[in-house]
């Protein structure tokens, strides 16, 4: 990338310091233009790659978090419930600091933002396996959420503006996709075995990796501006976000997410318990899982292209249809290993979709000046969703249902999403931006 960045530059600078405007030949022009277009495809490029490093760190914390967690319990002497405070401590984090940290890349931009919140994800992920107590183990797993929640609503933000205009919603899928990657890194390198049977090592390694992130911001992502308001010539404020003519938007956006957010991860929290239940074996909920995993990956790469062809309103049903359908699936059919393996696939390609779809939304729904406040307040409001949702099925639980009937439920929920969902398609106009994006 350091390399075609110098021989693009270089056919640049051999125009002459006037862009060639004296003596040009036949040709000049078209060749400048490809130089430019060359120049901006590199630097779209590289906002891709580090938004796409970032969002991984997600899936990453995410399962390591889970791998660890039977071995910290004991380490610890944890209780279920204190297990439950452990898992949700980081969702709290991204809840509290996905507005926050738009607020904050609104007004001093975007770049030294999104890098001092990675390195304090980072951080916070080494000092993990140095926590005394169960006390401190809470406060830095808030403190690894806050980092990230406050990251994640400027690259989504970014990735956006950066990305041309007739491929905008492929890019945030492209980038979204490495949640499931960053899990499936995780996984793997805990299969290998070569971290050990401890639980520390993982977050080591989930520190050093946003770390390294962080630095090579510094090098590739563009110098953004501090004030969004001059850049697109006009001041922003609250009102852009809930005022009377933005607030039917912002509503149905907040509410797509939070209800899809929350049957995801209500789905993702009690999936192995609600296998074991009907009998399937580990290691075949291991693949069931795994297929999963796989189908919100490739959802995240295929809804975006569809969404830039104008599919908005077809995709937006099939994928929460098919949600409800698996959710209706995995609680009544007889599951074996082939039915499994289908029903997880379509489950993560539905899931995936409909976040997909959201998040794609989300950064054309706002002017420039207050568009990583609004990305933000949508991401906490679906991390609002993460917490709510899996509260609530505890609830049912409690009174007597199983994990079958636990999902059967999350239908109307899925239903509601997806009628909020196509209500934010209407009021963006199948999608179309309703600010001119600003890449800051």
């Amino acid at each position: 990338m350091v390399f075609a960045s110098a021989e693009i530059a270089s056919r640049w600078a051999a125009k002459g310091p006037n862009g060639g405007r004296r003596g040009r030949r036949p040709g000049d022009e078209t060749q400048m233009d490809t130089v430019k277009r060359e120049l901006a495809e590199l630097q779209t490029a590289r906002v891709v790659l580090m938004c796409f490093l970032v969002i991984m760190l997600e899936g990453f914390d995410i399962q390591a978090a889970g791998v660890a967690a039977p071995k910290l319990a004991p380490a610890f002497g944890l209780t279920p419930a204190q297990m439950g405070t452990f898992f949700s401590a980081s969702a709290v984090g991204v809840l509290l600091f996905a507005a926050i940290g738009g607020i904050l890349g609104d007004r001093y931009g975007r770049k030294p933002v999104v890098i001092g919140a990675t390195l304090a994800f980072g951080v916070a992920c080494l000092l993990t396996p140095h926590c005394p107590n169960f006390s401190t183990l809470v406060i830095v797993r808030f403190l690894t959420g806050a980092g990230l929640g406050a990251a994640m609503p400027i690259v989504i933000a970014m990735t956006s503006d950066h990305s041309p205009a007739s491929q905008k919603k492929r890019y945030v899928g492209i980038v979204y996709a490495a949640i499931s990657l960053g899990g499936m890194i995780c996984a793997g390198i805990m299969a290998t075995g070569l971290l050990g049977a401890d639980w520390r090592p993982i977050f080591y390694v989930g520190g050093v990796l946003p770390v390294a992130i962080a630095a090579a911001m510094v090098v590739y992502l563009p110098a953004s501006r501090p004030k969004m308001a001059e850049v697109v010539g006009t001041g922003g404020s609250w009102a852009d976000i809930v005022g009377a003519r933005a607030l039917p938007l912002t509503l149905a956006l907040w509410v797509a997410t939070f209800l899809t957010l929350a049957a995801m991860y209500t789905f993702v929290m009690w999936l192995p318990s609600l296998l074991k239940a009907r009998g399937v074996s580990g290691p075949d909920a291991l693949i069931i899982q795994t297929l999963y995993n796989l189908g919100s990956t490739v959802a995240a790469f295929v809804v975006g292209y569809l969404l830039d062809r104008k599919l908005v309103y077809s995709v937006a049903t099939v994928g929460y249809l098919l949600l409800a359908a698996g959710l209706i699936g995995l609680g009544t059919v007889a599951l074996d290993l082939p039915s499994g393996m289908l029903i997880g696939f379509v489950v993560g390609v539905a899931v995936t979709t409909g976040q997909t779809l959201l998040y794609a939304f989300a950064p054309l729904g706002y002017p420039a000046a207050v568009r990583n406040r609004g990305v933000g307040c949508v991401v906490a409001a679906g991390r609002l969703g993460t917490i709510v949702g899996p509260f609530c099925a505890g609830l049912l639980l409690t009174w007597g249902l199983v994990a079958g009937q636990v999902l059967i439920s999350l239908v109307p929920v899925v239903l509601l999403a997806l009628i909020a969902a196509l209500l934010a398609a209407r009021l963006l106009h199948g999608g179309e931006p309703v600010a001119k994006p600003v890449t800051a």
